[in-house]
Order: C-alpha cells, then sequence, then structure tokens
C-alpha cells in the first residue's frame, strides 16, 4: 500500500525482479498521466556534468500505478518499458505531452531535438490499445520550435492544446515565443491566440488550466535577461472567450523560480513544486500553494510533517488521486563516482507526497 510518507526510493537495476527499471538520470523529460500510468517520454541524459555534456533521449516507458506498491526500503516500483516501440520518434526533450481528452491516444510535440537541424514541427500520436506510434505534419504550425514541457495545457473539453511563450536555445540571443499556439488535436490545425493585452514572451514557466476555463501561468525567466517573473504576478488566459488578464495574487509569496511543476487539486489548490532561481539552485521554500478557490488566489507556504527531499527542478509532477508524484529531475547534488573512470551521475528518484490535508502534507 502507499504509506502515507514522503520517501526517496532509489533506483537502482540490481535491486530490482522486474524486467525494467529505468537506469539512465534525467530532466527536462515529459510525463502525462492515461489508463491508470504515468507515461514518460524523452528528456536530457547527463553524460559529464563537468563539462555540460549530455543527450537526448527518446526512452519511453510507464509507472503501473493501478496497483497498490510499497514505497518502503526495498519495495519493487512497477516500471514497464516501451522504448522499443518509440523508435520512429527523433531524441527530444522538454516536449508537450498529453492525452487531451482523448480516450486511446496521447499527443507528443517536441520541444528540442538532438539533431539542430530539424525544424519541422512534427505532431506525434500514441495509440494506446495498440502500443504504436505515428507521426503527422500540421496545418499552419508554428514557425520556430520551442521548450514546451511544463508550460503546455490540454483542454479535454474541446481537444485543444494551450502552449504559451518558451526559449529556442538555437536561435540568436535565446529567442523567445511571445505567442500562444493553440493546436486542435482532432484536426491538427494550429492557431494563435489573442494579441490584445497579451504579455511577452516567457519561458520555463508552467501553466494550469482551472474548471473556470483560466489558464493561470505562474513563474518562469523573463525575455533578454530581465529576469524572473514576480509571483505576485499571475497571467491568466479565458479560453471561453480569447481574453488576457494580469491576476495580483496576495499571501506570503514564495521566491521567484522557473523550471518548476504545477498540478491542480480538486478544490482548487495550485501545488508548486520546486524550480531554479535566480542565483542558479534550486528554490529552498520549494513546496508553495495558491488558492485559486477565492476570487482573489492566495499564496502561502507548505506544511510538511515528514522530511522533505532535497530541492529540485526539470522534475515532473502528476497527480493521482490525492497523492503528488514527482519523477527524476536536477538537484546539483552529485552521486561521487564508484570508479576513477565513471562520471559524476544523479540518482534516478521519485517522491510520493499525500495532498489530502491541507493544513499538513507528508
Amino acid at each position: 500500500m502507499l504509506f502515507l510518507c514522503l520517501i526517496v526510493i532509489c533506483l537502482y537495476l540490481n535491486e530490482f525482479t522486474l524486467a525494467f527499471t529505468p537506469t539512465n538520470t534525467v530532466w527536462g523529460h515529459s510525463a502525462v498521466f492515461a489508463d491508470s500510468r504515468i507515461y514518460i517520454i524523452g528528456g536530457i541524459i547527463p553524460k559529464n556534468l563537468a563539462n555540460f555534456s549530455d543527450t537526448f533521449s527518446k526512452e519511453f516507458y510507464y509507472l503501473d500505478v493501478e496497483k497498490p506498491f510499497g514505497v518502503g526500503a526495498g519495495n519493487k516500483l512497477p516500471w514497464v518499458d516501451l522504448s522499443f516501440v518509440s523508435q520512429i520518434l527523433p531524441e527530444h526533450a522538454w516536449s508537450a505531452f498529453s492525452n487531451c481528452g482523448h480516450d486511446d491516444s496521447l499527443i507528443l510535440f517536441p520541444g528540442e531535438y538532438r539533431e539542430h537541424n530539424v525544424t519541422k514541427a512534427t505532431v506525434y500520436t500514441y495509440k494506446l490499445s495498440l502500443q504504436q506510434w505515428n507521426s503527422f505534419t500540421s496545418t499552419n504550425p508554428p514557425i520556430d520550435i520551442y521548450h514546451s514541457q511544463p508550460q503546455t495545457v490540454c483542454d479535454v473539453r474541446t481537444g485543444n492544446m494551450y502552449r504559451f511563450g518558451g526559449i529556442n536555445p538555437l536561435l540568436p540571443l535565446l529567442a523567445t515565443n511571445k505567442y500562444l499556439d493553440i493546436l486542435d488535436t482532432s484536426t491538427l490545425v494550429w492557431k494563435n491566440g489573442s494579441t490584445v493585452y497579451a504579455p511577452g514572451g516567457r519561458f520555463d514557466h508552467t501553466g494550469t488550466l482551472l474548471p473556470s476555463g483560466n489558464i493561470v501561468y505562474i513563474g518562469g525567466s523573463l525575455p533578454d535577461g530581465k529576469g524572473f517573473v514576480e509571483m505576485s504576478e499571475l497571467l491568466l488566459y479565458n479560453t471561453n472567450n480569447d481574453t488576457w488578464t494580469l491576476m495580483n495574487a496576495t499571501g506570503d509569496l514564495p521566491t521567484r523560480r522557473a523550471c518548476h511543476s504545477a498540478v491542480l487539486t480538486q478544490d482548487g489548490r495550485i501545488i508548486v513544486y520546486g524550480g531554479l532561481t535566480e542565483d542558479g539552485g534550486p528554490a529552498k521554500d520549494d513546496l508553495v500553494i495558491l488558492d485559486t478557490s477565492q476570487a482573489d488566489y492566495t499564496w502561502s507556504k507548505a506544511n510538511v510533517s515528514t522530511n522533505k527531499p532535497l530541492p529540485r527542478y526539470y522534475h515532473t509532477a502528476t497527480l493521482v488521486g490525492y497523492y503528488m508524484i514527482v519523477i527524476f529531475g536536477r538537484n546539483n547534488e552529485f552521486l561521487p563516482p564508484t570508479t576513477p573512470n565513471e562520471e559524476f551521475i544523479l540518482p534516478n528518484e521519485v517522491f510520493i507526497l499525500d495532498t489530502s490535508d491541507k493544513s499538513n502534507y507528508k
């Protein structure tokens, strides 16, 4: 069973009797919850942290959360490898990944390719029942490719996927997307959202769709070295009438951050976890809450009654019932090499946060 505690689970291959365990450290990957499984795809695999060399991934696997599993030391996580069906995909990272209301399909839109000469914006779909990927050329696609993983959301009611902002590290001056790109995932036709009162571009922020139809954009970096977005400045896009507004949140304001995650609970809490601050380190106030249940949104810091993991960024967070499942990421804490020729690596780690009691997170 899932014990009500937050615990680090180190995923070493020789500890498992299951057929598969992810062994590559990865960050900048993408995750989506579908069919009682958390599907993981792509990301950056660090090879030498001393000189920042790395490679891109097209690994594809899922964590089966349909059946209970233990989170104590020595327990096995039910990972299943699907990389044998993802060979048609390019190696990629920072990608938009969602089911977008389709019962039997996942939608993938890569955010950056390992092959830097790739400029065609290709949409990939994965058929769950057939375990099969297909590629499609969409209509009126965005001109350039931008990082899309944390800020892209899907409206399951309409099948529209919304991608606002993002950075392209291959363009001059780290060009930032200033548009809201909308993909109809049924017809694969792109269009732009309104530019009236639209903000300038940003990147490494999060987007969260509320039941009201508003997408709340939180944090991130501003273009041209202008710093990070204030956490009090919430950007709202109304998917019902294609309009932008700016809301000023109150409360105990968190540290400005980028590269964080955000999930929405059924009672209107946006749980923001992790992130990178302007000094280059992980956010110390790493678990913060934005209450959207009232007209005026309010920030607070989460009360955590158990030991917390090391702060991190470039991870994914997925809400399954009351449990927020955080998978992998980067935390700037390196494991020492076990042999003279081995590079410094990071551990693959999974965390489970019980969010059922909003006054006492575990």
